[in-house]
């Protein structure tokens, strides 16, 4: 079957064969926020000839906090009216999203036009969040989660608006100040959204800092040339599809192998920009959201790379680059 998804922590929605509705909701810069007895209604269509005999429903949500103590804002989830989740407290306190799995049988499954609802509970005393809602045959599983990740990927020229906090050593009061434009992109080809990201400069500033997942901010920290340590924050100001987005920056790019088996082995294209202005990168390591991890450390005037790279539930390889014309 075709993917199908609803990524809600954009406005508006990314939708892929689906179609969706909202009652007592709200767009939260991340998410959608259901108030008390609030609901998302997302229609798909099956062809006849699928016979799905199992649909797996993932919702990930969040039960939004009462100040610091847990939130309460019971989760239904219904198929064609069915319920396979029933006043349910989504886990793990109301810090992080959680991707909550439901087993849809194929007897509440139709041809044609099929429903899935999620609700809160009238009684709701805080917030339900609501980030994406994917459907897959359990022969499928993951295709939508990767459908979705691909599309948020296309426009991966990211540009930040920065700011550090910067601590007074004669015990004044700290202050946040603008540290810049962050142009930040990363191509290997995987089509999944930064993670996150470190980079070291040629005069021995480095940062470090992890995405939100929907990229509109990060968080980190920064280290100048002098060892000077602050607090490093980004909220997006703008996202391109490549070349769009770059004007000013330097994107590197170069042709690359990958080292296994004892040989070189021809890979693909690799593009990387991660500039605010400052010296010379010297190496950058970065996890993308389909847990792919990569590091490399440039030679003299980035004219190559040597490092390594590891896709997700796969062992490290060898990873090199010889840098070529354009970005």
């Amino acid at each position: 079957m075709e993917p199908v998804y609803a990524d809600l922590s954009v406005e508006p929605a990314r939708l892929a064969n689906t179609a969706v509705e909202y009652e007592h909701c709200s767009f939260g810069g991340n998410h959608l926020a259901l108030n008390a007895g609030g609901s998302v209604r997302a229609d798909f269509d099956l062809d006849a000839a699928e016979r799905i005999a199992e649909g797996i429903l993932t919702v990930t949500a969040l039960v939004s906090k009462s100040g610091r103590s847990a939130g309460y804002a019971p989760l239904t989830v219904l198929v064609n009216g069915e319920p396979v989740a029933s006043r349910m407290t989504v886990p793990g306190g109301g810090d992080l999203p959680q991707d909550c799995v439901f087993s849809v049988p194929g007897a509440l499954l139709r041809p044609g036009r099929n429903r899935v609802t999620v609700r809160s509970g009238a009684d709701a005393r805080t917030l339900l969040w609501l980030y994406r809602i994917t459907f897959d045959s359990v022969h499928e599983r993951g295709l939508s989660a990767r459908a979705m990740l691909a599309a948020a990927d296309e426009r991966s020229v990211l540009r930040y608006a920065t700011r550090t906090l910067v601590h007074d050593p004669e015990g004044g009061p700290h202050r946040w100040e603008d540290a810049g434009t962050l142009v930040v992109h990363v191509d290997r080809g995987e089509r999944a959204p930064i993670a996150q990201l470190s980079w070291r400069r040629a005069d021995g500033s480095e940062a470090s800092v992890s995405f939100q997942s929907a990229l509109e901010e990060f968080h980190g920290f920064h280290r100048d040339a002098d060892g000077g340590v602050a607090e490093y924050r980004g909220r997006l100001r703008d996202r391109r599809a490549h070349p769009g987005g770059t004007e000013g920056a330097t994107v590197h790019r170069f042709r690359t192998e990958e080292g296994w088996g004892g040989g070189w082995h021809s890979s693909g294209e690799l593009r990387l920009a991660v500039d605010d202005g400052g010296a010379p990168l010297e190496r950058v390591t970065w996890r993308d959201q389909r847990e792919n991890t990569g590091s490399v450390a440039f030679g003299e005037r980035a004219a190559g790379f040597l490092g390594y790279y590891q896709r997700a539930g796969e062992g490290p390889i060898g990873f090199r680059g010889t840098a070529v014309a354009g970005g």
